[in-house]
């Protein structure tokens, strides 16, 4: 049997259903990071020199991406078993010889025979930082078609300009969806949706009705919920910078009325770029309102959401079908909104500390 390591595409069918992999230029995203555990005790980090590695299975031959992977054991001299980004597992006769792995020390080689268990800790594609399992640097349309973590999207409209960090997408009021993602990629209980925007050319006055909707995630019947919005009435007398959780709350900066798209976002330069993120939790959101509320929005990593009206429910409704992604329906017929550096997590983050570093 040919033990030499191989690379190339990946053969795996069910990753390339739901999956992609991040490109190996600096300036994509951070490289894969491996440890790995040897027969003798020791315990090396560093970065491999190969991409893949080769499983004989009952499948045939898969060739298994480091980026993709979460660990692998090895259950004897010839035999492993993979456990992926994406939740599967695979177990085959790996055609691993030796394993180059670039560390402090330089570039080592260790013999397979002594390798115990490899496990990816950071890069590449999966949760490998706690609880996120999306984010997209919407740098390019390979970016927006592979992502960092978690599935790609589609890009259906609109253009790169200069973004918060690199490039970011610009769409008009006339492109809603632009951009999306499987709607399923919105997680339950608990989550958080964060992401840079700009909006260019807005009026002044903030008048009634998604002016615009920046976000949602809409099913294929058409029932949206995890919606954010700029609206001076959302329908349950919540006004400003609004949220929609479907099975949770309706939630805005203040309540209905007269609103300014300074007063929604609580800054005097709307055209500036702005961070906006919104968390849920079915049980509440700890340090919200002593954790009676369930869901809020933040600007700028600051509590933005001040009332919750409407729409109280306890069971949240996350689509299984559908699509997530950027501008909704809206009532503008001018303006612009450039998009950034999404992220979504699988629990309510609420510490926006971070914000600045793509």
């Amino acid at each position: 049997m040919d033990r030499m390591l191989k690379f190339g595409v990946v053969l795996a069918w069910w990753l390339a259903a739901d999956v992609a992999w991040c490109g190996e230029a600096a300036n994509e995203c951070p490289p894969v990071r491996l440890a790995a555990d040897l027969s003798d005790g020791s315990h090396l980090i560093g970065t491999p020199v190969a991409t893949n590695v080769g499983l004989h299975t009952s499948l045939g031959l898969i060739e298994v991406p480091f980026a993709q992977m979460l660990s692998m054991t090895f259950r004897d001299a010839e035999s492993a078993s993979v456990s992926l980004a994406n939740g599967d597992r695979i177990s085959g006769v790996h055609d691993l010889t030796k394993l180059r792995f670039n560390t402090l020390m330089g570039e080592v080689s260790i013999d397979a025979l002594i390798l115990r268990k490899i496990e990816r800790i950071s890069g590449g594609n999966g949760p490998t930082r706690k609880g996120l399992v999306l984010w997209n640097r919407l740098d390019s349309e390979s970016d927006v078609a592979e992502g960092c973590v978690g599935p790609g999207g589609v890009m259906k409209a609109g253009r790169f300009v200069p973004g918060r960090f690199g490039k970011g997408v610009e769409l008009t009021m006339q492109e809603p969806f632009g951009v999306t993602f499987p709607a399923k990629v919105v997680p339950g209980p608990d989550g958080c949706i964060e992401f840079w925007a700009k909006l260019v050319d807005f009026p002044t006055e903030l008048a009634w009705g998604d002016r615009p909707g920046l976000i949602a995630a809409c099913a294929e019947d058409g029932s949206c919920g995890f919606m954010l919005h700029f609206n001076g009435n959302d329908g349950s007398s919540n006004g400003g910078l609004c949220a929609r959780v479907a099975g949770l709350c309706s939630a805005g900066t203040g309540t209905f009325g007269t609103w300014t798209y300074s007063r929604a976002l609580g800054a005097d330069n709307v055209g500036d770029w702005h961070h906006y993120a919104l968390a849920w939790a079915t049980d509440g959101i700890p340090g919200v309102d002593n954790g009676a509320r369930k869901a809020a929005v933040y600007v700028d990593g600051k509590l933005n959401t001040t009332v919750w009206n409407g729409g109280i429910g306890n069971k949240l409704e996350v689509p299984t079908t559908g699509q997530f992604g950027f501008l909704h329906h809206q009532g503008l017929t001018t303006g612009r909104v450039v998009f950034d550096n999404l992220k979504i997590w699988n629990y309510a983050k609420t510490d926006f500390a971070d914000r600045n570093n793509e």
